[in-house]
């Protein structure tokens, strides 16, 4: 792999904020001039499974002169649910009309890239048609080698994932032709989501040299991994069955009921499970497995590079990226929604500002005595904490705070939202930051509401209703809705219910947290509550139903300071674990930090001479993969320049190591921190069990049945 890269699919994107730039200034550019021509390209779709079984592009490919076949990769199809479904049909991507449909592969299937041993050639599904595809250009193979493509151009083919257009092309030059692959080199950036198994056509002939399959940043430029069409044409050249074909049910797991039995959806899954008890968070993603249709993962060490010889006494710099690479990535749309009312004013018991004081309640009134460590601060430095393990490339969040009496201000200006200039008295819930892949806007927006401070009651369904309006993009809102992103709320309150009814009235103003929290469960928006504190514990029945109604985590923290901490301990991603360790030696990374993307970094102690350092990377459903480079140390070696993203980790993990010397033994600093968050999470666990107690108790007390849904305008 060209400038040892890490391999992205193609729902993957970049990993620099400079390329994510250039991405959509590309396609912003690449979609200026509209096209009249018939798409070569389409969307496949299994609409008899309740979860997708498929995704990427697929085109059409003239195989015999009276024969079309659609063809896309291996990676971005679960062909064994695909067998469930028994049928897989071929849409264009803005219309979603229906081009043509299939039952059968036309030859046996190629086997994804990531596979030990494979090659991008061999990845690669070959659909035989029902019928002659509608709508569509048919395209040509070319039958040149394959060699013969350096320094040519090549035009790609693509469904756009945020303009509405049935297809769009982007430009670009081979590179290289080795190992069963092509390297192409973009003109320019853009946002490739859904990319994969696009046609790559030699330029201006048109005829198809290839399949794309991968990327990575290569310098400010793009490489793509192309699986060229030798393969295909080779699968073409030996149809299944006498040209029968594979019919895909034959491909349906054996065990698992008659073909086209599908099992529960994942809204069907949280309905069915809405009143047992949740796994922890730390032990299950609150954001699902990040779209993959496995949980095979790639693992990469991007530095240093194997034979490097260092010289730094604080050890080896280790930094790289675990990747699921089966399937795409989906895009994710996360709404915080902070409670501000009055009470979060109190201390938190924790120096959450770092001014070296923990402020303490002063008698008689609620404000503490440092509003820095209040329990809106410690929601505040928790939020912050999330946006830190997101990743803006294929996430985007917003921010919304609830506290007052009312119902929710129209914006005068006739947007259709709610004022955000600040909080009137009275306001239930305002939208502080419409939804956005701009973290500095939303950091910008936590500080305001933190400057502003708490005030008013705690009305929870309305700060629910609003979220729903923004992710769903219905009146009320401010945000621009993606109807394919998967919408999560994190909600956090320090108390119960006391508004939009009088605050002794606790029946009224619970159920109205609960018929928001069912108008959420039906559009398909799954709720992570924290309750923070004694108060929000001594009755949780609304912070407990939200999330167990939507499927989603009930967290309680009774220390309003451990929330960071709580957080912290929370999965973003489909990488549970990654460990470092320097085999020679025996010793563990003495700093690692992971983020959500699955990039990690890590200082790992080294000695004179040869040192074999391993990267371990477990999935959530425990699967592993590792991988092992060599490290030379010599006292004096003038340090290795690094790429300007990772100089930032670096810099971080070596502060973290003065703190730790500074402090005494790091050994000893580690299993204390381990042994720490071991007993938080058994904390967690023991208190979610007393709260979930509390909440049955609290529903028979309170006499609350399910009622009609509340709607909301659209």
């Amino acid at each position: 792999m060209a400038g040892g890269q890490p391999f992205l699919t193609l729902g993957r994107m970049l990993s620099h904020p400079a390329h994510w730039l250039a991405l959509a200034l590309g396609a912003a550019v690449l979609g200026a001039w509209p096209s009249t021509a018939a798409p070569a390209v389409a969307r496949p779709k299994t609409p008899h499974l309740a979860r997708p079984a498929a995704s990427g592009t697929a085109f059409f490919l003239r195989a015999s002169e009276d024969e079309v076949v659609a063809v896309t990769t291996a990676h971005n199809i679960d062909l064994p649910r695909l067998g469930q479904g028994g049928e897989v049909q071929f849409v264009l991507g803005k219309s979603g009309s229906l081009v043509s449909a299939s039952t059968r592969l036309f030859s046996k299937p190629g086997r994804p890239f990531s596979e030990a041993g494979a090659t991008l050639a061999e990845d690669y599904l070959i659909f035989a048609l029902d019928s002659s595809p509608r709508g569509v250009e048919i395209l040509e193979a070319d039958v040149e080698p394959a060699a013969s493509l350096i320094d040519e151009r090549v035009r790609i083919l693509g469904v756009p994932a945020t303009r509405p257009k049935d297809q769009d092309d982007l430009y670009g030059t081979v590179r290289e032709v080795e190992n069963g692959r092509l390297e192409v080199e973009l003109d320019v950036p853009a946002d490739l989501r859904g990319w994969g198994g696009a046609p790559v056509l030699r330029h201006p002939e048109g005829s198809v040299v290839g399949i794309l399959q991968a990327l990575w940043p290569e310098g400010d430029s793009l490489r793509l991994g192309v699986g060229p069409i030798s393969g295909v044409l080779a699968a073409i050249s030996a149809p299944a069955e006498g040209r029968l074909g594979l019919p895909l049910t034959s491909f349906a797991p054996k065990d698992d009921g008659p073909a086209g039995a599908e099992q529960p959806g994942p809204l069907s899954d949280q309905l069915a499970v809405a009143h047992t008890p949740r796994e922890i968070p730390g032990e299950g993603p609150l954001l699902g497995r990040a779209g993959v249709l496995s949980t095979q993962i790639r693992l990469e060490i991007e530095e240093p590079a194997d034979g490097t010889v260092i010289g730094e006494a604080s050890g080896a710099f280790v930094a790289g990226r675990a990747l699921a690479l089966l399937g795409e990535f989906r895009r994710f749309d996360v709404i915080l929604v902070l409670d501000t009312s009055g009470s979060t004013s109190e201390a938190s018991g924790a120096d959450i500002n770092d001014n070296g004081i923990v402020g303490k309640q002063r008698f008689g009134i609620l404000n503490s005595t440092d509003p820095g460590d209040s329990v809106l601060a410690a929601e505040i430095a928790a939020a912050r904490q999330v946006i830190r393990g997101l990743d803006p490339r294929n996430t985007r969040v917003g921010i919304i705070t609830f506290a007052g009496q009312s119902e929710d201000i129209r914006d005068p200006y006739g947007r259709g939202g709610t004022i955000v200039l600040g909080r009137s008295p009275g306001v239930a819930a305002l939208t502080e930051e419409a939804l956005t892949s701009d973290f500095a806007r939303v950091e910008k927006a936590l500080g305001h509401v933190l400057e502003r401070g708490p005030d008013g009651g705690t009305n929870m369904g309305a700060g629910l209703r609003q979220a729903i309006r923004e992710l769903k993009g219905f009146r009320g809102g401010l945000s621009i809705p993606d109807p394919d992103s998967e919408k999560v709320v994190l909600f956090f309150t320090d108390g119960e219910p006391t508004a939009p009814y009088d605050p002794a009235d606790i029946r009224s103003n619970t159920r109205s947290v609960l018929r928001a929290a069912e108008a959420a469960a039906r559009a398909q928006v799954r709720i992570h509550s924290f309750a923070i504190g004694t108060k929000a514990l001594k009755r949780p029945i609304a912070a407990v139903e939200m999330a167990s109604r939507t499927g989603g985590y009930f967290t309680p923290v009774r220390e309003p300071g451990d929330l960071k901490e709580v957080i912290e301990s929370v999965s973003f991603a489909n990488i549970e674990a990654i460990e470092v360790t320097n085999l020679t030696t025996g010793e563990a990374a003495t700093e690692l930090h992971i983020q959500a993307d699955g990039g990690y970094g890590a200082l790992v102690p080294v000695r004179t001479g040869l040192n074999r350092i391993r990267v371990l990377a477990r999935a959530s459903d425990g699967s592993e993969t590792t991988a092992e480079v060599s490290v030379g140390y010599a006292k004096g070696v003038k340090p290795i320049r690094l790429p300007r993203e990772l100089v930032a980790l670096r810099n971080q993990l070596l502060q973290e190591r003065l703190m730790t010397l500074k402090r005494g033994s790091i050994a000893a600093e580690r299993k204390a921190a381990e042994r720490t968050r071991k007993e938080l999470l058994l904390e967690i666990r023991e208190e979610r069990a007393r709260a979930q107690e509390r909440a049955a108790q609290q529903t028979k007390d309170l006499q609350l049945e399910v009622e009609p849904i509340e709607p909301l305008e659209r």
